[in-house]
């Protein structure tokens, strides 16, 4: 299979002859840094990494284990590999646009960079002939953690108004794509269109939406979100990464990060996701924070012993519970439920859009 969507020669001179203008965005969930103009914009001396325009990834998963819990080395190693230079690239840029959000847009020519890194991805047409399914859906973690990069360099002093342009004309032919791959409402028969696949998805067409200003790719992302709220029990379960075995405990907490992010965009909007499907998001927070604490129950659900959660220096990995970030600055009266859990110094996940600690002013 296919898929090819590509931000062709014959774009790239539309956009460009239609002028340099680029949308405005939608409000959003965090504050970013005021613009601090003076002279001329800041650029950028450091190069991009060549773009990966092409991406065929396949599962990690011994397909013969109806859980997908367990890993094919194989695979494991092709799959790594593949994802590795997106990877770096986006941490680079995270990091960059981080920077420059944490000193409240002193540091312009990080941002500089950052402009500067996408625009040219963007003029290469990165991640434009996606040969699988899979890099479709691996993709998404990445374009997501772009965006959300993105909207805090955007209105910088620094790159070009093209540039700009070129970027958000690349972020919405991905999303067109990651829209081209689901169904609407979640109805196709294959489970990546209603577990954690489809809330990343999710993400990553309502952080575009929102940075270019495109309230229908908003809304797509909003009705993926309910899709994955809707099914919330009552415990707190979802039961599709319940189906995932022995990394239950792994697939929940993967799930909420892109549910906890689009909540944060829609409600910026103007849309109650955290009301919506009687609040069942908080429902899951809750569980998945248990689970942290004891993962005994899920073990009883599931019939298998849950894997350990990454630590770093004694502490749960930042990139597992960034999204707590912005959740505990919304609900600061939720601050209770962490209790007994050792969190990191920073709430930081590039996929998330970078230091969420900082993002959201935790």
């Amino acid at each position: 299979m296919t898929l090819r969507r590509a931000l062709g020669p014959v774009l790239i001179a539309s956009l460009l002859l239609a002028g340099p203008a680029s949308a405005a965005m939608l409000a959003l969930p965090f504050p970013v840094p005021s613009v601090k103009a003076s002279g001329s914009p800041a650029t950028c001396g450091n190069r991009a990494p060549k773009a990966v325009v092409s991406l065929a990834v396949t599962s990690r998963y011994d397909q013969s284990d109806k859980t997908k819990s367990t890993i094919d080395d194989d695979a494991e190693e092709a799959y790594q590999q593949g994802m590795k230079p997106i990877r770096d690239y986006l941490a680079d840029v995270s990091q960059m646009a981080t920077r420059y959000t944490e000193s409240n847009g002193a540091r312009v020519k990080e941002a500089a960079c950052a402009l500067a890194w996408m625009a040219a991805w963007a003029k290469s047409g990165a991640l434009t002939d996606l040969d699988t399914r899979q890099a479709v859906l691996s993709s998404t973690r990445i374009m997501a953690g772009l965006s959300i990069s993105y909207a805090q360099v955007k209105n910088a002093h620094a790159g070009t108004p093209e540039d700009r342009a070129l970027i958000d004309a690349w972020l919405q032919e991905f999303a067109d794509l990651v829209k081209g791959n689901f169904s609407a409402d979640g109805t196709d028969d294959r489970s990546s269109d209603r577990q954690n696949h489809r809330y990343w998805a999710g993400f990553s067409v309502a952080a575009i939406g929102v940075v270019t200003g495109d309230r229908d790719d908003l809304a797509w992302g909003f009705t993926s979100y309910k899709i994955g709220a809707c099914q919330i029990r009552a415990d707190g379960v979802l039961p599709m990464e319940l189906a995932r075995g022995k990394r239950a405990r792994d697939y929940h907490i993967h799930a909420t990060g892109p549910l906890v992010m689009i909540a944060e965009l829609a409600a910026a909007n103007g849309m109650d996701a955290y009301g919506a499907c009687g609040g069942a998001i908080h429902r899951l927070v809750k569980f998945n924070l248990d689970m942290i604490r004891d993962p005994r129950t899920v073990e009883a659900m599931t019939g298998e012993k849950q894997l350990k959660i990454p630590t770093r220096s004694g502490a749960i990995r930042g990139d597992r519970v960034a999204w707590l970030a912005p959740y505990l600055k919304r609900f600061p009266q939720k601050r209770s439920v962490v209790a007994g859990i050792k969190l990191p110094e920073r709430l930081t996940s590039s996929n998330l859009g970078g230091n969420l600690g900082t993002l959201f002013r935790l």
